[in-house]
C-alpha cells in the first residue's frame, strides 16, 4: 500500500510471505553392493526456508534543501538449515539430521533506518558565504538492527580438577538452536560532498565518517556471553575455541578469540577527491 500524504509526503506498507525452495544441502547416501557398505556425502537441491515480515516507509521532503526517508521492517526467517555444509558439519560432529523448522542465522527481525539528505543549491550559499558555503550535499544515516542470531551455550559445572583456578563449563544445547540474539547494531554514517565547477568537468571533494559514535557492534558471537570476545570472557570449551587465560598450545592460534573482525568496523575517515565530466 501506498499513500501519497501531500505532494511532499508519502507512506509506503508493505507484508510479504514468501516460501523458498530449491536450496542446497548436504545429505549422506547409503552404498549398497556386493564389495562395499557405508555412506558418502553429495549435495542435492532439497532444502527450503521461509520469510515473512513487514516493511514500513516514509518519505519527506522540504523544497530543494531537504529530503529525510525514514523506515522500518519487522521479519521472521525460518528454515530446516542455515546454510548448504550445516547438515554436513552436523554429522561429522554427531548431531542428528535436523528435520524441523528453526530459525536461521540471516534472521535479523528488527531493521531501522533514517537517511537525511541536506542539499545547499548552487548561488544559494549559507551565511552568504560564496564559492565555500554553496554546492554541497550532506548525507547522514542512522541504522539499527536485531543483533545475529547464535546458539546460547549452558552452564554445565565447574572442573577443577583439570584448570586451576576452576574453570566454568558449558555445553550446547540443542534446543537453544538459533535462540539467542547478539548484542544490536547501531552505528551513524555521514558523507558531505563539495562541488567545484572547472573548464574540464566538475570536481567533487568528499569526507566521509563511517560508524561516527564508535559503536562496538558484534559480528562472531561468543555463545556463552551473546557478545563478541572481551578478555576474561568464557568461552566454550570446543574444539573452535580457545581460551586466552588457558590456552592450550596444541591448537592452531586461529581458534584463539582475537580476530579483529569480531566487530564491525570501527570509526573511519575517508577522504576522496573525484572527477565528472
Amino acid at each position: 500500500m501506498r499513500y501519497q500524504i501531500t505532494d511532499n509526503d508519502v507512506l509506503s506498507v508493505t507484508t510479504y510471505y514468501k516460501d523458498i525452495f530449491d536450496y542446497i544441502t548436504s545429505i549422506d547416501v547409503p552404498i549398497r553392493g556386493p564389495r562395499s557398505k557405508g555412506t558418502y556425502k553429495t549435495y542435492v537441491n532439497q532444502d527450503y526456508a521461509r520469510t515473512r515480515g513487514i516493511e514500513a516507509e516514509y518519505k519527506k521532503r522540504i523544497g530543494k534543501w531537504f529530503r529525510t526517508t525514514l523506515s522500518g521492517s519487522y521479519s521472521i526467517a525460518t528454515g530446516k538449515s542455515s546454510s548448504a555444509n550445516e547438515g554436513l558439519l552436523g554429522t561429522e560432529e554427531g548431531r542428528r539430521e535436523n528435520v524441523t523448522e528453526n530459525h536461521l542465522v540471516w534472521d535479523r527481525p528488527l531493521q531501522v533506518t533514517a537517511s537525511l539528505n541536506f542539499t545547499v543549491p548552487k548561488k544559494s550559499p549559507l551565511f552568504g558565504m560564496d564559492g565555500i558555503l554553496e554546492d554541497i550535499n550532506a548525507y547522514t544515516k542512522i541504522f539499527f538492527q536485531s543483533g545475529k542470531r547464535y546458539s546460547p551455550w549452558v552452564f554445565a559445572g565447574i572442573d577443577s580438577i583439570n584448570y586451576f583456578p576452576a574453570r566454568k563449563i558449558y555445553r550446547d544445547e540443542p534446543k537453544n538452536y538459533n535462540t539467542g540474539f547478539g548484542d544490536y547494531w547501531f552505528y551513524l554514517d555521514m558523507n558531505i560532498e563539495k562541488y567545484i565547477d572547472a573548464s574540464f568537468g566538475t570536481i567533487v571533494l568528499s569526507f566521509e565518517i563511517q560508524n561516527m559514535l564508535n559503536n562496538k557492534n558484534s559480528q562472531i558471537i561468543n555463545p556463552v556471553t551473546g557478545n563478541a570476545y572481551e578478555y576474561g570472557d568464557d568461552v566454550p570449551l570446543s574444539d573452535s575455541w580457545n581460551d586466552p587465560r588457558w590456552p592450550d598450545l596444541t591448537k592452531p592460534i586461529s581458534v584463539f578469540p582475537y580476530n579483529p573482525s569480531r566487530y564491525l568496523n570501527p570509526r573511519t575517515f575517508r577522504f576522496g577527491v573525484s572527477l565528472r565530466f
